[in-house]
């Protein structure tokens, strides 16, 4: 990992908990923080492996990478909570 990738983590921070504070709730947030974050280094890693890490590129895939890993995170949680609730009623 380079120096940059503590710095490009930042977007997919704020994106994850922007849309997960869209969804509603402190959990959400923080759940959506935690997958955004996920997200922006699972593309980071990707743009490095690709060698685009330094293009024009890499922030709209780690806000896209963000996005989607903020989403995934956040569905996740909100079934096992849902499934968590069926399995004791």
């Amino acid at each position: 990992m380079g120096d940059h990738f503590w710095p490009s983590m930042y977007p997919g921070l704020i994106v994850g908990a922007l849309l997960g504070l869209s969804r509603g709730g402190l959990l959400s947030t923080l759940v959506g923080a935690a997958g955004g974050l996920f997200g922006a280094a699972a593309a980071y890693l990707v743009l490095e492996w690709l060698g685009l890490e330094e293009s024009a590129l890499s922030l709209a895939a780690l806000i896209v990478g963000a996005m989607a890993g903020g989403y995934l995170c956040e569905r996740v949680v909100r079934y096992l909570g849902r499934a968590a609730v069926d399995h004791e009623g």
